[in-house]
């Protein structure tokens, strides 16, 4: 008969720490099962990771797990790291002046092949830059391979009869003929005053006569 100190489940006892080593790998395997990927849904950063590594994205639909200003080669497994605000304007003369947009921020995406890879509300879309198409966004894949294809919201349609003049300057001055325009009035004003002058004083040199 075993004594209460020799008991199979006292602290000391071999089999009660292969117990509970057994345990803690059930429980740190189902705790790794669990974790949040890129992609996820969420509502909170803290829902993605409890480490701070990873954010929210709140303004996606249903929230979507990512991690902001990735480098290429940095996402984590099944993700890649996507560049968005590459080009001041997807129209055509409104290139920006400078090599590198300053609103561009990168962000890791899920990897995907199909639609049915993704979550409801979302596509697997390629990231090509400018004018979107069937199956692309624009935005800039940033990694040292090509051809990846990512978790994205649809784009919307872009609008129709957009106008470069805003940004080549066509409609910066005055209108056509403004300056003639401008200068012609500004005459006739000046020929107004000096009649106006004029006819004062003749009118004033009758009135001296009459009182002479």
């Amino acid at each position: 008969m075993l004594r209460s100190d020799d008991s199979a489940f006292s602290s000391g006892s071999p089999f009660t720490r292969l117990v509970m080593l057994a345990i803690c790998l059930a429980a740190g395997s189902a705790a790794l099962g669990c974790t949040p990927k890129i992609g996820d849904d969420c509502a909170v950063s803290t829902n993605c990771s409890t480490t701070g590594d990873r954010l929210c994205d709140v303004t996606q639909p249903g929230g979507y797990c990512t991690k902001f200003n990735c480098e290429p080669g940095s996402c984590p497994e099944d993700s890649v790291c996507v560049n968005f605000g590459t080009t001041l304007s997807p129209i055509q003369g409104c290139s920006p002046s400078q090599a590198n947009s300053p609103y561009k921020r990168s962000f890791c995406m899920a990897t995907c092949g199909s639609d049915s890879d993704c979550r409801g509300g979302y596509r697997c879309l390629a990231p090509v830059p400018g004018p979107v198409t069937d199956g692309t966004f624009n935005a800039v894949l940033a990694e040292h391979s090509s051809g990846s294809k990512v978790c994205a919201v649809p784009p919307r349609a872009e609008p129709t009869g957009t106008s470069n003049e805003v940004c080549i300057g066509s409609d910066a001055g005055p209108a056509e003929g403004g300056s003639s325009s401008t200068a012609g009035s500004g005459g006739a004003q000046a020929g107004s005053s000096s009649n106006g002058g004029a006819g004062g004083s003749s009118g004033a040199a009758g009135e001296a006569g009459s009182g002479g």
